[in-house]
C-alpha cells in the first residue's frame, strides 16, 4: 500500500473536479477524475479513495456509491453534499459511504478527509490480516505465540489436558501461567464443569485453608457460618492453585491428601468430603531448590511435578513480542509503526507478558490516533535488550533477524514484522540489507 492513497474523483463540476484532482497530484497522490458514474467505473484499478458528488446528471451519487461498493469493498468513499441534501448524505453514510463534505469547501478540507478515511480504512484492513494471522498462532485462547518454546507449551498441553493428572506449571511472574490453566481446562472435556482460581500469596495460612477446604461455623474466630471451600466448589472441574510455593506445610500436607486420595476435612469439621477434582499449580519459584530448604514437601512436591509445563520468559520468545504487541493492539482498535515496535523489540522484559501489555494500554491511553509510533518505556522497568545502540541499530538487527528467520521470503517477513512489502523493501535498500 502505497504512502498516499490513490483516489478517484467523480464531479459534474469541471472546475471543482479540476481543483480537487491539481491539488491531490501536487501532494503526491495518483488521482484519476471523472464527470459522471458510468466513466467512473472504467477507473476503478488501484483506488482506494473515492470522492463522488451526490447529485450528478445520468447516475447519482448514491447509485455509483451501490456500484463501488459492490466492485471493490475496500473503496473508502466520501460523499460531496450541497444545501438541502444533508437527508441524502445520510443515506449515503447508511449505505456505506465513510464520510461526507458539505459544499462549498475548500481543497485542504478534501484532502484532510481524504486521508482521514483512508487511515481509518487501512487500520481496518490491517486488523482483518492480523486476526487471520493470529489464528494460525493462537491455539488457545488468549495465548499468542508462534516462537520454538511456546509450540512446546502448546504441544504440551494438547497432550494433557483431558488428563486428571496434576500440573505444575513454572515460570517467572507475568509469563502467562493462569492463561495456560484456563487453556487446560477450558480446553478439556472438563470445560463444561467449574474453573476455581486462587492465589496463595494473597492469602494468611488460616485463611488460605479456609478459602481452599472450607470451614464449620465457630471453627475460629470470625467463622460466624458453615462455608463451603474452592476444593468443593471445583467438584468435577479444576482449581488452579496459584503461587503454591507460598503455602504453609499444613496446607501443603492437606493437598497432598487430595491428590491422594481425593479426600480433605474442612477446618473445624470431623467428616471427610471427597472430590474429584484436577489440580493445577503454578509457581515462579524453584521447587525442587525450596524442597532443599525444607520450605516446600518433597512428596507433594513430586506428586504435583508428574507433569511440568514451563513458560518461557518473553526476553526468550523472539518475534512473539511483535504477535502479542499487534494482537494486543488489535483488541484496542490500533496499530504500530516501525519506529515503536523496534522500541519494544529492544527491551528485555523483566516484567514478562504482563510488563507488554502494560506498555502497551499506557501508549493507547495517551494516543488520540490509531496508529501508535512512539512508545515510552518507564525507566527502571530492566535494562534495554542486549542490542545497544541508536532506534535505527535496533530496528535494523530486528529486520535483519526477521529476514533470515523466513529465508528472506518478504511477504512472510512484513506479516511479522506488520508493514507492507514495499516499506519493508525501502527498509532493505535504507540499511543496504542483503541475503
Amino acid at each position: 500500500m502505497s504512502e498516499k492513497p490513490s483516489v478517484l474523483v467523480v464531479d459534474d463540476d469541471e472546475s471543482f473536479r479540476s481543483l480537487v484532482a491539481d491539488r491531490l497530484t501536487r501532494t503526491g497522490h495518483r488521482v484519476a477524475a471523472a464527470p459522471e458514474g458510468e466513466s467512473a467505473l472504467t477507473l476503478l484499478e488501484g483506488v482506494e479513495v473515492a470522492v463522488v458528488d451526490l447529485l450528478m446528471p445520468g447516475m447519482d451519487g448514491l447509485t455509483l456509491l451501490k456500484r463501488l461498493r459492490t466492485s471493490n469493498p475496500d473503496i473508502a468513499v466520501i460523499m460531496l453534499t450541497g444545501h438541502g441534501t444533508i437527508d441524502n448524505a445520510v443515506e449515503a453514510m447508511k449505505g456505506g459511504a465513510a464520510d461526507y463534505l458539505q459544499k462549498p469547501c475548500s481543497l485542504a478540507e478534501v484532502e484532510l478527509r481524504i486521508s482521514q478515511v483512508w487511515e481509518k480504512s487501512r487500520l481496518r484492513k490491517e486488523n482483518q490480516q492480523l486476526r487471520a494471522a493470529l489464528q494460525h498462532v493462537s491455539p488457545y485462547h488468549g495465548i499468542v505465540g508462534r516462537s520454538a518454546p511456546m509450540q512446546a507449551v502448546f504441544e504440551l498441553i494438547r497432550k494433557v489436558k483431558d488428563h486428571p493428572t496434576p500440573v505444575l506449571i513454572e515460570g517467572e511472574s507475568g509469563t502467562g501461567k493462569e492463561l495456560v490453566a484456563r487453556a487446560l481446562h477450558f480446553d478439556s472435556t472438563r470445560k463444561e464443569m467449574p474453573f476455581v482460581a486462587v492465589n496463595c500469596a494473597t492469602l494468611q495460612e488460616t485463611l488460605l485453608e479456609s478459602e481452599l477446604f472450607g470451614h464449620k461455623i465457630g471453627s475460629y474466630t470470625g467463622a460466624t457460618q458453615d462455608k463451603r471451600g474452592l476444593l468443593e466448589i471445583a467438584d468435577r472441574g479444576t482449581l488452579f492453585v496459584d503461587e503454591i510455593a507460598e503455602t504453609h506445610p499444613n496446607v501443603q500436607s492437606k493437598l497432598l491428601r487430595v491428590l491422594e486420595s481425593g479426600e480433605f476435612r474442612s477446618v473445624g469439621d470431623v467428616k471427610e468430603k471427597k472430590v474429584t477434582v484436577r489440580l493445577v499449580a503454578a509457581t515462579n519459584k524453584d521447587l525442587r531448590a525450596e524442597v532443599g530448604k525444607g520450605r516446600f514437601r518433597e512428596d507433594l512436591f513430586y506428586r504435583l511435578n508428574v507433569v511440568s509445563i514451563r513458560l518461557p520468559p518473553l526476553r526468550d520468545r523472539g518475534d512473539d513480542i511483535a504477535l502479542l504487541a499487534r494482537s494486543y493492539l488489535l483488541r484496542k482498535g490500533r496499530t504500530i509503526g516501525d519506529g515503536a515496535m523496534a522500541t519494544l523489540m529492544g527491551h528485555s522484559w523483566p516484567g514478562n507478558v504482563r510488563e507488554l501489555f502494560n506498555t502497551l494500554e499506557r501508549a493507547v491511553l495517551f494516543n488520540s490516533s490509531g496508529r501508535i509510533d512512539v512508545i515510552e518505556i518507564p525507566s527502571g522497568t530492566g535494562a534495554p535488550a542486549p542490542k545497544d545502540g541508536t532506534l535505527e541499530e535496533v530496528e535494523l538487527a530486528h529486520i535483519k533477524r526477521v529476514l533470515e528467520s523466513v529465508q528472506w521470503n518478504i511477504s512472510r517477513a512484513s506479516e511479522i514484522l506488520g508493514t507492507s512489502r514495499r516499506n519493508l523493501h525501502r527498509k532493505i535498500n535504507q540499511y543496504n540489507l542483503k541475503k
